[in-house]
């Protein structure tokens, strides 16, 4: 942090579920930034339906025009995103924005351009990273305990969503892939040493909505990236690096509940070395980041590098899929 007291006013597009139960809660807990304004399509309904929200809802034009607010979360549906995250930079404001960022790597390009033309943060919300569990693990590689990264194999499946989500639009850029992708790719980015290429793969669509997709990549140091991203499946949240001499496992890896320890697995030269990570929320730790990157001016560059390469590491994944229309 800067050494200082100030605070970050935030406002919040979007009376989203994730925006309500989680990044609410965790910026009460955030000692360097303070709510200022939610803003919803239809406020006068959000009050009504939501009247434990901590401010007022106001309409998206009003929390845009806002000169008191320095930084933007915008957690809207997917294709709304390039909108109003321009919007908001054009306004002079920072950007945190739901993931997918942008629906191609043409739109991330293009907000990327305001955002660097105006030295303002666009920070795309890969909040699970911030987690100290995925810290542990790189921790573990470092130290050679499963000897040289062969594989990663990265999971996110559930339930399919409720009607009328918009996950379900694919007009709204609903689908898994766009839900999910991102959690996949950052993954490989994080943990591997080369550079993906080579995707391929097999996306299953209903009714022209993609449900699933699952593939495979190879790295520039020869390791191999697999995953498997599904809606209307069975609950799972994982990943596992296999390594020469051992393996490590992280399950509830993307979606850890801010009050539960989470076990990381190791087997290493045929022993089991796992041990427990305590509880920690990953979005205020995302919010203080961010905070501390805007309040000192520093980190801009390194995240706006990370959103083109996740946003061209997810292009080539679709890009390399097989499309299937699933007839059950």
């Amino acid at each position: 942090m800067t050494g200082c007291s100030e605070k970050l006013s935030i406002g919040i597009l979007g009376c989203s579920d994730i925006a309500r139960r989680k990044f609410i809660p965790a910026l009460g807990k955030t000692k360097s930034a303070v709510l200022q304004a939610i803003a919803s399509s239809d406020p006068v309904k959000s009050a009504v339906a939501h009247p434990d929200l901590p401010v007022e809802p106001v309409s998206y034009e009003a929390l845009l025009a806002d000169p008191g607010i320095r930084l933007l979360y915008i957690s809207l549906p997917n294709h709304l995103h390039e909108e109003f995250a321009l919007r908001a930079l054009q306004g002079g404001k920072h950007v945190i924005c739901e993931k997918p960022l942008g629906l191609s790597t043409a739109s991330v390009k293009r907000m990327l351009a305001c955002a660097e033309e105006r030295g303002l943060l666009l920070f795309e919300n890969l909040m699970y990273l911030h987690h100290p569990q995925h810290a542990a693990v790189k921790k573990v590689i470092e130290r050679g305990e499963i000897g040289r990264i062969r594989s990663l194999r990265s999971v996110f499946c559930f339930p399919c969503p409720g009607d009328g989500n918009f996950r379900l639009d694919p007009a709204r850029g609903g689908g898994a892939f766009h839900d999910l992708a991102r959690y996949a790719v950052s993954t490989a980015r994080h943990f591997l040493r080369g550079r993906c290429h080579s995707f391929r793969g097999y996306a299953l669509d209903r009714n022209g909505l993609n449900v699933a997709i699952h593939g495979t990549a190879l790295t520039t140091a020869q390791e191999v990236f697999t995953y498997s991203l599904a809606f209307g499946q069975s609950y799972e949240s994982s990943y596992e690096i296999v390594g020469e001499q051992g393996k490590i496992r992280v399950d509830r890896a993307y979606t850890t509940p801010s009050e539960m320890a989470n076990h990381i697995q190791v087997i290493s030269g045929g022993r089991d070395a796992s041990f427990t990570i305590p509880p920690a929320d990953h979005f205020q730790l995302m919010i203080q980041a961010v905070c501390s990157m805007v309040l000192s001016g520093r980190g801009f560059k390194e995240m706006h590098t990370r959103n083109l390469q996740l946003a061209d590491m997810a292009e080539q994944m679709e890009k390399g899929c097989h499309h299937e229309e699933l007839r059950h």
